[in-house]
């Protein structure tokens, strides 16, 4: 925070969208405010993608760029995170002082967040001190370390640091309580149409009593104009924007989007009966819009027609007064106020302290930060009373020089910590991508597995066939060729993992040769296919003379293994995997 001219305080807040980067300076102006600087940087596209930052020095220097242009000069900024990794509940606790919370808030905590304790930063703030005999109801904000760290490095990397962090849905009621000063049963919904995400807060008596990120904003918006209006890029921006082009009217954006506002609407709808299910009121009286999609031409009609309640554009600034040098006409500012509403609620934490400030720094930060402003007097005083006026002078100079090192060494180390931090929180990230990928290659595995067996099985038989005329016939071209035969079948039966066969061969030594090539068949080049040791052979061999009393044929039956392992290399080859 800076100070301008002795008694002008003023404050800074930074709010990191997916489309854009808002920078926004207040300044204590008399009793009222006045907005002096502000900026809006539009980042390239992909910087950052469903919460997750994946162009980081894009995006720092996109911070720089907004102090610049914007002239704020400033070591401190009020800062706000959201997305899925942070959690809020109403929760009920026995009644206690806020000491006593706090020291109990953890033990709570556990009950009602589905993350571990120890991997979140927790604040609380007690809303209602008697909610019912014994009890009191609390707020309980919780969210990653992981995104806060994450979140805090950035910041960090622009060369400035986030004094606080709230979340965008407390930023936005804190303006909204600045601009509007609710009365204590005005229940309204804020609609802060975004980027990428959908914030939606409803209030009531400026104290929150319902709270979604939605997961859609503008971009949906855009694809859709893209789509159905054939305009480029810029172009569908503009209109997003509320600026129709020649030959564009506001019936044909309100058609091109259709769909996606349906949508959009569904969601609120649903937001709406999960918080009248609630109990708390049965009413919503208005809805503000805001963010950088809330200008767009047909959305607050159609939105009111669908939900039946009067729906206005968000007087973010309020009462808020506008430095000379930014004046502008009414309809560019309002342009303004849709994209900086979060900002102005930010920067509105240290000159307007309202009813629900959450920080949820770490705690090992926040004691950083208390050690910083406490004064550390007791040993001067020791001084004073025992030793003489030159021992003070060199004491305090001698302290201050070791106090100065050792906070610089400090600071220095909170930074590698942050850093190593952020290279934690990276490894972690692909060490669970490398966990799905292995995943994914086990399930394929069995797959594969279960296929190679299938084909065995559906194949098999035709490949102990094959291999059982090979070994019959090892030099006969066509099976059709009947003559030359040393020894031929006349019976076969084929199990799961054994063949019996019965035949007649010329002499005992083609039996013995036949026996031999049955031994030597191996398709994988390893394993037997066909297995005679391990049933033991049985031959049946009779003298049959032919018809014509000629030559003497011997006939024999035999039982023989099926090792179909052999066969798994061919099954895989011809399966294709």
């Amino acid at each position: 925070m800076l100070i301008f001219g002795g008694s002008g305080k003023s404050s800074v807040g930074l709010d990191i969208g997916s489309h854009s980067v808002k920078v926004v300076e207040l300044l204590r102006s008399g009793k009222g405010i006045k907005l002096s600087k502000y900026a809006i940087v539009e980042l390239l596209p992909d910087t950052v993608v469903d919460g997750e930052v994946i162009n980081r020095d894009h995006l720092v220097e996109s911070i720089k760029d907004a102090l610049t242009k914007s002239g704020i000069k400033t070591k401190t900024v009020n800062s706000a995170v959201s997305g899925r990794s942070v959690i809020v509940r109403r929760i009920p606790m026995e009644k206690m002082t806020e000491a006593q919370a706090r020291q109990a808030i953890h033990w709570e905590a556990e009950q009602h967040i589905p993350f571990r304790v120890d991997e979140v930063s927790i604040d609380f703030k007690i809303l209602n001190e008697e909610s019912s005999p014994g009890q009191m109801e609390v707020l309980l904000v919780a969210a990653k370390k992981e995104v806060i760290n994450l979140h805090r490095s950035v910041v960090q990397g622009a060369g400035i640091r986030s004094s606080s962090v709230d979340l965008e849905q407390f930023a936005l009621l804190r303006a909204y309580e600045n601009s509007y000063h609710p009365s204590a049963d005005e229940c309204v919904t804020i609609l802060n149409v975004g980027s990428d995400n959908t914030n939606l807060v409803i209030t009531k008596g400026g104290v929150p009593s319902f709270n979604r990120d939605i997961a859609m904003g503008g971009a949906r918006f855009i694809e859709a104009i893209l789509r159905t209006l054939s305009v480029d890029y810029s172009t569908a921006e503009s209109i997003l924007k509320g600026d129709l082009p020649e030959g564009v009217s506001e019936a044909d954006v309100k058609s091109a989007v259709s769909s996606v506002l349906e949508e959009l609407s569904t969601s609120v709808r649903r937001s709406f009966i999960s918080f009248q299910a609630s109990g708390e009121s049965s009413r919503i009286d208005k809805m503000l819009l805001s963010g950088g999609c809330s200008l767009m031409a047909g959305l607050a009609e159609t939105l009111s027609e669908h939900h039946g309640l009067p729906v206005e554009r968000f007087d973010v600034l309020g009462d808020i007064e506008l430095d000379g040098s930014l004046v502008a006409d009414e309809a560019a500012m309002h342009s303004v106020e849709a994209v900086i509403a979060v900002a102005v609620g930010l920067a509105l934490k240290s000159l307007e302290p309202g009813s629900l400030d959450i920080d949820i720094l770490p705690v090992e930060e926040k004691t950083r930060k208390t050690r910083k402003t406490s004064a550390a007097a007791s040993p001067v005083l020791s001084i004073l009373s025992w030793a003489p006026l030159g021992l003070i002078v060199v004491g305090v100079i001698v302290l201050f020089i070791h106090y100065t090192g050792l906070t610089k060494t400090r600071n220095q180390l909170d930074e590698e910590i942050s850093q190593k931090n952020t290279e934690i929180s990276s490894m972690q990230q692909q060490v669970s991508r490398q966990q799905d990928l292995d995943a994914l290659e086990a399930q394929l595995t069995e797959k594969r597995a279960a296929v190679n067996a299938l084909s065995l099985e559906q194949k098999s038989t035709v490949y102990i066939l094959e291999y059982l005329v090979r070994a019959l016939y090892p030099e006969q071209a066509e099976f059709a060729e009947e003559s030359g035969k040393s020894i031929y079948l006349t019976e076969l039966s084929l199990g799961d993992s054994n063949l019996h066969i019965s035949g007649i061969a010329r002499t005992w030594g083609d039996i013995v040769a036949f026996q031999t090539r049955l031994e030597e068949t191996m398709p994988d080049g390893v394993n037997q296919l066909f297995i005679l040791t391990d049933f033991g052979q049985n031959y049946n061999v009779a003298p049959v003379v032919d018809a014509g009393g000629g030559e003497t044929r011997y006939q024999f039956s035999t039982d023989i293994g099926v090792n179909q392992t052999s066969l798994e290399p061919l099954v895989g080859d011809y399966a294709g995997i």
